[in-house]
């Protein structure tokens, strides 16, 4: 049994939060717990949507959209929350660092708003997302099946059944 980080949510509808999941480094787990504390977003969901954005990072490496990061938010997403990031975490966002990266997922989870798989659907398909709806090359967008993926293995994460 590991003391209190002093990270630890305090708020929300967060969970209660305990050792990093299976697989995921301890550093990230924190960054999780920290962005879900201070936006009301369950880290399990952070943890979750990085192991499927980003395999913890591992899958970064020779990626050509590793500079998109963790949780592969892309500048043009991360231009508009900006103000909001800073307000939240107290300073400009830098993303070379990880826990501003689990941080920006986190505040663009939460302006979202709704249930979880509200949030993800959004998150990943854009606000007017709906089922059908394509991408610029045509490819329809599965946001659905992305939020559904993500909720289901932050309950495994978490100790919960899928």
């Amino acid at each position: 049994q590991r003391p209190p980080t002093g990270h630890e949510p305090s708020h929300g509808h967060v969970s209660a939060v305990g050792n990093p999941p299976a697989g995921m480094p301890l550093d990230l787990w924190e960054g999780c717990v920290k962005a879900g504390g201070k936006t009301g977003v369950d880290p399990y969901i952070l943890a979750a949507q990085m192991e499927k954005e980003s395999q913890y990072g591992k899958a970064l490496n020779g990626s050509p959209s590793a500079g998109d990061g963790l949780m592969q938010v892309e500048p043009g997403t991360r231009a508009p929350y900006a103000a909001k990031f800073q307000a939240t975490f107290g300073h400009a966002y830098n993303h070379a660092n990880k826990d501003d990266q689990i941080g920006m997922a986190a505040v663009i989870l939460a302006d979202k708003g709704g249930s979880a798989t509200n949030m993800l659907q959004k998150y990943n398909g854009g606000d007017n997302w709906r089922p059908g709806v394509c991408d610029s090359y045509g490819r329809v967008i599965k946001a659905d099946e992305y939020a559904s993926t993500v909720v289901a293995r932050a309950k495994v994460l978490s100790g919960g059944a899928a």
